[in-house]
């Protein structure tokens, strides 16, 4: 780990975007991004360059939030590594192009991360909130059930191998339509991954499952939601579990988008 100094990570297809920058203040000057207030921890940069379309987050710490960085992963690289993991476990997910961080004697100071933006997709707050603004028709019952078996397959291979994505919240999960075939994607995965679950996997599984659950339950019908069960293979000891979880730390309110 990077105790002191800069560190820049850029994807092999993307060398050429970041010539001449070794540092990310070097990055966010170049795209003039906005750097997050003290009271926020991170801002993101909607880029339109003749390279392509591209998210860039970046991170900046101070005060308390700062001594919390202390010899602990940055999160921008956190995400990172996550994406090209979740891919290789055969997840959809915005494509990772680059990631920075700057230390002192191990306070992160500065980081971000940057991906390739997804085209033409809607989150699924979108979907149950304002589906008339998405920018495709919603997947007719065969294609659900495809989109269902299918991701319900991938999480469980994630779960298998020990790894849980933390924030499967309905605005992190969007879904596209291209030439009439609609896919799920995953987004903004800095705590995917983290340690604790692998210790506790039965936990990882219920805290994925239950922010599943929340917006399932407004998305999908009753019969829908026992097939993504069947697909990933829950017992009704862990569903009960999830939906115990579920209601304690996500309620559903009319206020709450998630």
């Amino acid at each position: 780990m990077l105790i002191h100094g800069v560190e820049l990570v850029v994807h092999p297809d993307h060398r050429a975007l970041f010539d001449g920058l070794s540092s990310p203040r070097d990055v966010v000057a170049k795209w003039g991004a906005a750097v997050p207030p003290s009271d926020e921890r991170s801002a993101v940069a909607d880029l339109k360059v003749p390279e392509g379309h591209f998210f860039l987050k970046v991170y900046s710490y101070s005060g308390l939030w700062r001594l919390r960085t202390l010899f602990v992963a940055a999160r921008a690289g956190r995400e990172y590594r996550n994406l090209l993991r979740m891919a290789e476990l055969g997840f959809q997910v915005a494509r990772p192009v680059a990631c920075g961080q700057a230390r002192t004697l191990g306070f992160v100071s500065d980081s971000f991360v940057m991906t390739r933006a997804i085209e033409q997709a809607a989150s699924i707050r979108i979907l149950i909130r304002r589906p008339q603004t998405a920018p495709f028709p919603m997947p007719d019952r065969q294609e659900r059930l495809r989109l269902i078996r299918e991701f319900a397959a991938r999480l469980r291979r994630a779960h298998e191998e020990k790894f849980f994505i933390h924030t499967l919240r309905s605005k992190n999960v969007l879904v596209t339509c291209s030439g009439g075939e609609y896919a799920v994607h995953v987004i903004d995965v800095p705590f995917a991954g983290i340690w604790r679950w692998r210790l506790m996997p039965r936990g990882g599984r219920v805290r994925d499952l239950a922010s599943l659950m929340k917006w399932a339950r407004e998305l999908l019908s009753r019969t829908e939601r026992m097939r993504f069960a069947r697909a990933y293979g829950a017992d009704k000891a862990l569903l009960r579990q999830a939906q115990a979880y579920q209601e304690k730390y996500y309620p559903l309110t009319s206020s709450d988008p998630d």
